[in-house]
């Protein structure tokens, strides 16, 4: 029987957490024409090609100007040149620097595309994320010591999870601080209800816990 009550507990949580979490409306494309923003994406593996895509006015829309910068194995890349990798120590001790400002420059067309309505396909975020690893390897294969270019790998490896987890985690929207928002919520709903209907100890010692300070809160008089 308690088994069973902890299993329910769960699939509620399970429930209430995907309800919450349920895709934004806008998660796919629009049935506008391909744009520039489109060819732009498709084309991020070929650096010049995607510069010469990048829309007229991206720079008055997002501030900045695109640049053209190398991995490892010389292969072009565009960039936000104010770019990085947001992780603590930046990826260092490896030269992850290129990669992370071309992810950002991806993300970047992304918001682009969304403050000017512009039509991308559904996996514009999923293809930018994948590139982004792809890139992390290029510049793990540049380093000739196994045992570095083995830690370089596993260190790629939490990257590509983090950045899949937050896509996930903003519905594969372009990003933006609110996207996340009910993902998160329902996250933390299914970790608190799964917690608490788990952990028989964690359970009894609130219950106690609650018992107790009604007890104190009693006084003969």
């Amino acid at each position: 029987m308690r088994l069973l009550s902890r299993a329910a507990v769960l699939v509620l949580g399970i429930a209430a957490a995907l309800t919450v979490a349920a895709p934004s409306t806008n998660a796919g494309p629009s049935t506008g024409t391909w744009s520039e923003a489109v060819a732009t994406i498709q084309s991020l593996d070929d650096g010049r090609s995607a510069l010469d895509h990048v829309p007229a006015d991206f720079s008055r829309v997002m501030g900045y100007s695109p640049q053209l910068a190398r991995l490892a194995d010389g292969s072009a890349r565009v960039i936000n040149p104010d770019g990085s990798c947001s992780v603590p120590g930046e990826g260092h001790p490896f030269d992850f620097v290129v990669p992370c400002q071309a992810h950002d420059f991806g993300y970047d067309m992304l918001r682009y595309a969304a403050r000017t309505h512009s039509s991308l396909p559904a996996t514009a975020r999923e293809d930018i994320d994948g590139r982004l690893s792809s890139d992390l390897h290029i510049q793990c294969m540049a380093d000739r010591l196994p045992t570095t270019r083995a830690s370089c790998d596993a260190t790629v490896a939490v990257f590509r999870a983090g950045v899949g987890f937050n896509t996930w985690r903003q519905t594969y929207d372009a990003p933006d601080d609110r996207s996340g928002l009910p993902r998160t919520a329902g996250v933390v709903l299914l970790g608190g209800l799964g917690l608490f209907g788990l952990i028989p100890g964690v359970r009894r010692r609130l219950f106690a816990s609650a018992a107790g300070s009604g007890r104190r809160g009693y006084r003969r008089r």
